[in-house]
């Protein structure tokens, strides 16, 4: 009897030791997949970029076509014992989607790499051909999750969400630099420092140009662009942290508190959700954006519905990120659009929406629909109403108040001072109202021209100034020193004045850590922008100081106007324009922050004194 208890006993040691012995093959494989998976994928990436880069897609490539079967092959199998050891894993529902996505990729890839293909699809067809173009992007978006899942063990370790933020960046223009000095990007090849001010312009959605966009390059380098455009409106980590998030199913405290601080966000607990809104939002409104472009375009201006499709959604998405980037030589100027009022009040709703930023809009929504929900509640008779306090926050309310009265004075400055000017073109009373508002709204970090900026009367030019530096409003696609720094200054001159010792807007009182933080700002841009100038007119001073002081100004706060001396600079000055989209679009406090030791917590005080002034 004992004899048998010990047997059993020893069977369940064995049994026990199995599964031990299991669960470690298991992580181990995992964890070689971890590597050979990404390594396979980059190798397609670049595969991807000969092709597209080099050969022409639509040829019949031997070379390309041998090695691409061997990686796919190679990663088929990967994935496949990947996703087998990973379906007895817990998974979250959005891991779950994933997994699902990564099953219809193997099988994409199983049936490119099966000798029996040219049975399945023809080889001279372009059905082939789209699902090669297919395949291919699902390589691209392989690589980028598996960039994506690395970078969320990054957020969990004690990384500097600024420098995170700031790198991400540099990075993002490095390689956009690269992709567009690739021989089919370009008619003709183009230097490498207009590569990467190029690279900058889009990734800062400035749209400062130094090459003709229309015609330096070719489809593919609008492609490059616009993706540049998106990816930089809205930040890389934005995007690269939202896949991390959905393939990992979870995110650590480090994480959510690093997004809150990339996001402008003011909650931790549902930053992650926050995020998804953001991307959700911002896809919708460039969607509908599209159609509404499309719709207001000319169809004898375009050759196929294609070429008219893909200049919509250019337009909508440089509009929305505010970066300014036209596929036309002269812009919105060009004789095709520069009558088409229609199209610009689409193009400047867009370039509102996009400015207006994130927080506040969603912010509005939930505004509008607890009080239409309770106007539909009264009207039925219900006296049980939804009621929140402080429904709309002091910094919507403060954003939404500056960027009303800029929008304002900014129109009817222009239909004053313009009238003998650039408006002597629009006879007609909608051309003058819309090209008057598109004028107010542009200066505002987009960045598009409907009208020649050097027939523009000076006092306008000067008032552009104040609007360029003064931008969009917080956590926005746009730049400047944003329209809450520049409420506070206003806020606190007028409490200064009144005698006042606090800043009060609706009935709230403004923090004095939000008043240090704006000055900050206004004296470091001040400060910045002097350099950038003093050093432009150093090497380019026959320019002028008008016009130096309008490229850097359009420069810091990402504009991307220009009275037309962009592409004429020296390599110094392109350098420091380059430098000033760069700094302009992460902030210089941002930047600081990030390379700046923190100071801890002070718990002494030293005696106060009053300062003569």
């Amino acid at each position: 009897m004992n004899r048998v208890k010990l047997l059993a006993r020893w069977g369940f040691i064995r049994s026990r030791q199995s599964r031990f012995f299991l669960a470690g093959l298991h992580e181990r494989i995992l964890e070689i997949l971890s590597f050979v998976v990404p390594g396979l994928l980059t190798i397609g990436v670049g595969i991807v970029i000969y092709e597209f880069g080099f050969k022409s897609f639509w040829g019949n490539h031997f070379f390309i076509d041998f090695w691409l079967e061997i990686i796919l092959g190679l990663l088929s199998v990967a994935i496949g014992v990947r996703l087998v050891l990973e379906s007895f894993m817990p998974k979250s529902r959005w891991a779950r989607l994933f997994n699902i996505a990564g099953w219809v990729f193997l099988l994409l890839l199983t049936l490119y790499v099966l000798p029996t293909k040219a049975v399945l699809v023809n080889v001279d067809s372009n059905r082939f051909l789209f699902y090669k173009l297919l395949l291919y992007a699902g390589i691209l978006l392989g690589f980028v999750t598996e960039v994506s899942y690395s970078l969320h063990r990054i957020y969990s370790r004690s990384v500097n969400p600024g420098l995170l933020f700031v790198g991400s960046f540099v990075l993002l223009i490095l390689l956009g630099a690269f992709l567009l000095k690739l021989p089919n990007a370009t008619t003709r090849p183009i230097s490498t420092i207009d590569a990467v001010f190029t690279a900058t312009s889009a990734v800062c959605v400035t749209g400062l140009i130094v090459v003709d966009t229309a015609t330096r390059f070719t489809a593919f380098g609008h492609a490059i662009l616009l993706i540049l455009i998106q990816l930089g409106g809205l930040g890389f980590m934005t995007f690269a942290g939202l896949l991390a998030y959905a393939v990992a199913g979870n995110a650590s405290l480090k994480t959510q508190l690093a997004f809150k601080d990339i996001m402008s966000s003011r909650q931790i607990s549902n930053i992650m959700v926050f995020v998804y809104q953001v991307v959700f939002v911002t896809l919708l409104f460039e969607g509908v954006g599209t159609v509404l472009i499309y719709i207001s375009l000319d169809d004898a201006l375009f050759s196929r519905d294609l070429d008219k499709f893909f200049f919509s959604l250019f337009h909508a998405v440089s509009a929305f990120c505010n970066a300014g980037f036209s596929i036309y030589t002269n812009g919105l100027y060009e004789l095709p659009v520069r009558f088409n009022y229609l199209f610009q009040f689409f193009v400047a709703v867009l370039i509102v929406l996009g400015g207006m930023g994130f927080p506040i809009v969603f912010n509005l929504y939930r505004y509008l629909k607890i009080k239409g929900l309770n106007l539909y509640q009264r009207v039925r008779g219900n006296p049980g109403r939804a009621h929140f306090p402080s429904l709309t926050l002091l910094n919507s309310r403060l954003a939404l108040v500056v960027s009303l009265v800029l929008l304002l004075i900014g129109f009817v400055a222009y239909l004053l001072f313009e009238q003998q000017a650039t408006l002597l073109q629009h006879p007609t009373l909608t051309g003058k109202l819309v090209t008057s508002f598109f004028g107010s709204v542009t200066p505002r970090t987009a960045g598009f021209n409907t009208v020649d900026l050097t027939q523009m009367s000076l006092p306008m030019v000067m008032f552009y100034l104040l609007l360029m530096w003064i931008g969009a409003s917080p956590g926005s696609t746009g730049g400047g020193i944003r329209t809450t720094t520049a409420g506070i200054a206003v806020l606190n001159m007028v409490a200064v004045v009144r005698g006042k010792d606090r800043i009060d807007f609706y009935r709230s009182e403004i923090s004095h850590q939000s008043v240090r933080r704006a000055f900050a700002i206004i004296l470091l841009s001040l400060l910045f922008i002097g350099v950038a100038v003093f050093v432009i007119s150093i090497n380019d001073s026959e320019k002028g100081l008008k016009f130096i002081a309008f490229e850097v100004f359009s420069a810091f706060s990402t504009v991307g106007l220009s009275l037309g001396i962009t592409a004429d600079l020296s390599f110094t000055s392109k350098v420091m324009v380059m430098v000033t989209m760069f700094v302009g679009r992460v902030g210089m406090l941002t930047l600081l922050v990030a390379f700046i030791r923190q100071s801890k917590q002070l718990y002494y005080r030293y005696p106060k004194e009053e300062i003569a002034f």
